[in-house]
């Protein structure tokens, strides 16, 4: 399989905050955040029971949203988990099997869709929203690389799993990184322990923005922060929807 951007994945250099030191505190961050208990403030804005896509990041599952699936469904929203036991990345077939799950989920809920994607899996929901914009409604990406190749202590792994991708990334990785139609929110943190913090921005434009907060990578999806700025920024891109749609 020829090297793309995607497979090209950069090692940290020494100087970089990136590295065995940043992987370590990733991992210890992800585990007390896990033993946090969740918070529900009761001043965030609520859902009207639209139907939410929760896409795990590299190396992860459906196993590690479930703190964000609780928050959602907390505040309203129908949540559903993508079916990815394990995201070893861009695979053959991990497209077509989002795919099918959001014309699934749309069929089911007649109404578009809200993607939120951890990590790699907001890299993947934008490619979702270029083939399905009239089936997804918004994008959230947490710690999403969207500008490939990406620096990343996990660099050797990426290139131990590459031949399981798909052999030709060289369109998926154009499509990540060109402005859907649909709004977009990007949340990054330059406390990222796993990725550049500057690949996860976004051109921004009046429907795609970029918001920074605190703390890890692997545990974005745990951070009352990100969860508080998540259902806002649904609830604001909503409000803008009805707005131009009119009465």
């Amino acid at each position: 399989m020829d090297e793309s951007p995607f497979t090209a994945a950069i090692p940290p250099s020494p100087e970089s905050n990136l590295g065995f030191a940043s992987w370590v505190r990733e991992i210890t961050e992800a585990a007390r955040a896990t033993l946090t208990r969740p918070d529900y403030p009761d001043d965030l804005p609520r859902g009207n029971g639209e139907t939410v896509l929760l896409i795990p990041g590299f190396l992860a599952g459906d196993w590690t949203m479930h703190p964000l699936r609780d928050f959602l469904r907390h505040h309203n929203y129908r949540v559903e988990f993508s079916g990815i036991a394990f995201n070893l990345g861009p695979t053959a077939g991990l497209m077509p099997h989002l795919e099918q799950a959001v014309e699934r989920l749309f069929g089911e809920a007649g109404q578009p869709l809200i993607v939120i994607g951890q990590s790699l899996g907001g890299a993947f929901a934008r490619a979702l929203a270029h083939r399905h914009p009239e089936k997804i409604a918004q994008v959230i990406t947490l710690g999403s690389p969207i500008r490939f190749p990406v620096t990343t202590p996990l660099e050797a792994i990426v290139r131990w799993l590459s031949p399981f991708h798909a052999p030709d990334l060289a369109a998926l990785v154009e499509e990540i990184g060109r402005t859907p139609e649909v709004p977009v929110t990007a949340l990054y943190s330059r406390e990222d322990g796993i990725i550049d913090w500057q690949s996860c921005l976004q051109d921004e434009t009046a429907h795609c923005v970029n918001l920074e907060v605190s703390g890890a990578h692997s545990a974005m999806g745990f951070n009352p922060e990100a969860q508080a700025l998540i259902v806002r920024e649904i609830a604001r891109v909503a409000v803008a929807k009805k707005k131009k749609d009119g009465p």
